[in-house]
Order: C-alpha cells, then structure tokens, then sequence
C-alpha cells in the first residue's frame, strides 16, 4: 500500500510540475482530475470500512480427524451507507479451511453464512481473526480491518476401535488378575468373612448376617493391579514420510486407539511420548483420562532428539512387576532390544507394535519381529494402507502371513 501510495503522490507531483513548467492547460486539468480522483477513491475505501459489525460464532474448539470445524461469520452494516464490495476471510492456518467471501450490504442490511471445513490433520491451529476489506472503483485503494481475536482448535488424532488387542498372558487383566485383601476400603467387594474384634462397623454386611445368624463383614478387592503404559517413540530420525502420509500418523492413530481400547478394558492407563517435550502423564482410569491422552497425542511431533532406548530408560522408573508396557515404533534399530528385554527379566509385559517403514520407503522394521517373539514380548505389525483394527487384532506370531512377511523381510 505504502509503495501505491508513493507512487501515485509521484505521478501528481511530476504531472503539476510539468503543467507549471509548460502552461499548458490540459496538464493543469489532468493534475485537477488525477486528485479528485484519488482523493475521491480514498474517501470510498475509507466510508466502505466505516459503521461495520462483524461477529465470528466458533462453535467447534475441539474435534477429531474427520470431523468438521464449524464457524458462522455475520456482517452488519450499520449505517444508512450501502457497503458495494466487501471482502471477508477469517485468517487461520488450518489445511484446507477458506472462508474468503465478498458480499455487498445495502444500508443496514447484513450478511450471515457457515462454514463448514473437514479437519484432515491433528494439531492445534488458530482461527481467526476476521479480515474485512475492501477498494476503490477505480482500483487505486486497499483498505482493510481486522475483527474479533483469534482462538485455538485441536485437532485430536483418529482413533479406530479395536476388537481385540492381546496382551503377554502372565499376570494381566482377563487371564491372571492379581487380587489380594487390603486395608483400605474400594469399590470391589471380593467376599464376606464372620466379624472379628477390630472389624469396623461399617465393613458388616448385614443381609449376609442375617441369614448366616452371625455379623459377617465385607473383604474389599483392590481389584486389577496391572497398570499399562503406551510408549510412542518420535524419535526424529525414525520416521518416514511418503507423499501426504507418514509413520508419525499411523503411530499416533495405533497409539490412541490402543490406550482408548485399554481403557475401556477398565485398566489405568499412562502416556509417555519421546518427541521434543517428552509428555508424561502418570496411569489413571476413565474418560478424563483418554481426553488427556488424546490432547497429548494431538500436540506432539516427530522431533524427539533421543533414541528409543534412551527413552525407554526415562520411563523405566515408573516400570514395575505387573506392569503392561505398549512400545509404538517405526524404528528399525536394534539398540533398543537390549533394553527390552532386561525390563522383561523384571517381570515387565511387554508388547511392541512396529509401524513397517518399509512400506513408507524406509527400512525394513519387520526384520524385528523374530527378535521380539526370542525375547517374549508380543510383537505387532502395521503398514501404509493396512486395516489398522486387523493389524492390531493379534501379535505377529499368531499370523501366518505376517510371519512369511518379517522372514521375507529378515532375509
């Protein structure tokens, strides 16, 4: 605008100079028009940005892949002016998402319109704020304005429900629940004893008293002891891109679908991911949980600057006995096996889903899975363009074709 500006004062000063040098009356009548013409452009811009009301109704601050972020824009002129040309966009850097629109308002007309964008990717993006702008017949001007604030969407990853994701067999939930009798009271009631001197008052079970004919009291259940964690390795050398798809995407989607199919299994859960900021969110049970889980996995990044082994270490302080550990990698080292399998002589359950960047033009991480069935851990393997719920429906060495894969793969 500043260069417009400089440009036309120029022409003016050249074309007056020029009429006072010559006498020549046409150039004096041109320097006449040229300024009723711009100042009269300029006054047209100006009125057309004046006496405007513009509102922005966000309604979606949250949405999954696939979903669609919703806005609904309204421009009201407020004067007794008609407004001929108007431009309107709201700003944002989501892909995809345009809102450019120009409208005409009569005098104290006004305009409301929705726009509906698909979300395609995860993140958290801005919106906003609106941009109004507008010109001159003439072209010579133009002027804008900005409207409302910016606010932020996320984006979270998609999720695929899983039938089935099998876990090793020792020691976890629906194959071996370790119970025991503790002191404090929980919601598991496992039997009912005859009262002992001690037993507090509120423990008895009177039904059960009644018909046994002596106070009987409640023994509580601690209930399921093993908690899982979901590792998600982003390393950044590890991943690979192809075309619009990436080993980050498929791993970010097994990641959430796996911790929200453990958490429907009534299991506490924890997040751990190895990108820049290295998340940690400790193991809890329940919606507020997989929310946490999923706002995590929207924000994070293939920047990690630690290897999987190095991660592996930062999270081994939380590793215990009966601990379920769900490592999510593309990472076709083997540094980190070692790791691996000095948690599970610790009595670590392990299962390893490897997103194959073999099939994204990368290395061949299914030469892995025989490594990861010497070592006990339960091994998975899902590609580019795989059925990711059948991928992750049972461990490698249950299927046939994903052992000729990795062999082929190993060779």
């Amino acid at each position: 605008m500043k260069y417009r500006f400089a440009f036309l004062g120029s022409l003016l000063v050249v074309v007056l100079a020029f009429a006072l040098v010559t006498g020549f009356p046409l150039l004096m009548r041109l320097f006449y028009v040229l300024s009723l013409a711009l100042a009269g452009g300029y006054l047209w811009a100006w009125l057309n940005l004046r006496w405007l009301d513009a509102a922005v109704e966000r309604r979606t601050p949250v949405v999954s892949i696939g979903q669609s972020v919703e806005e609904r824009i309204t421009v009201r002129n407020t004067s007794f002016l008609p407004k001929p040309w108007l431009e309107v966009t709201d700003l944002n850097d989501i892909p995809g998402h345009y809102t450019g629109q120009v409208i005409g308002l009569s005098s104290r007309g006004y305009r409301s319109w929705r726009v509906r964008t698909p979300a395609r990717r995860r993140g958290v993006f801005s919106l906003g704020p609106l941009r109004i702008a507008t010109g001159d017949p003439f072209g010579l001007f133009r002027l804008e304005r900005l409207y409302q604030g910016n606010q932020q969407v996320v984006v979270l990853p998609a999720v695929v429900p899983l039938v089935r994701f099998l876990l090793p067999s020792s020691d976890l939930p629906g194959e071996g629940q370790l119970r025991m009798r503790p002191h404090q009271v929980s919601p598991h009631v496992a039997t009912v004893r005859e009262y002992a001197p001690g037993d507090s008052l509120h423990r008895i079970h009177w039904p059960s008293s009644a018909r046994q004919g002596t106070l009987m009291v409640k023994e509580f259940d601690i209930g399921l002891s093993a908690d899982a964690w979901v590792l998600l390795d982003l390393e950044a050398q590890a991943h690979v891109t192809l075309d619009d798809d990436s080993t980050e995407e498929l791993a970010v989607t097994a990641a959430a679908s796996i911790a929200r199919h453990l958490l429907g299994r009534g299991m506490p859960v924890g997040f751990a991911a190895s990108s820049a900021a290295f998340p940690l969110l400790p193991p809890d049970r329940g919606d507020v949980q997989d929310s946490r889980i999923l706002d995590a996995l929207a924000k994070v990044k293939a920047d990690g600057p630690a290897a999987l082994f190095q991660s592996l270490a930062k999270l081994d302080p939380w590793l215990g006995r009966q601990t379920v550990l769900v490592i999510v990698t593309p990472s076709a080292q083997r540094d980190w096996l070692e790791a691996i399998g000095a948690l599970a002589q610790r009595g670590v359950r392990i299962a390893v889903v490897l997103v194959d960047a073999a099939t994204f033009g990368g290395p061949q991480t299914a030469a892995l899975v025989p490594s990861l069935r010497g070592l006990g851990a339960a091994g998975y393997l899902a590609g580019k363009g795989e059925n990711l719920a059948a991928a992750l429906d049972s461990p490698v060495s249950l299927s046939w074709a994903a052992q000729e894969r990795a062999m082929r793969a190993s060779r």
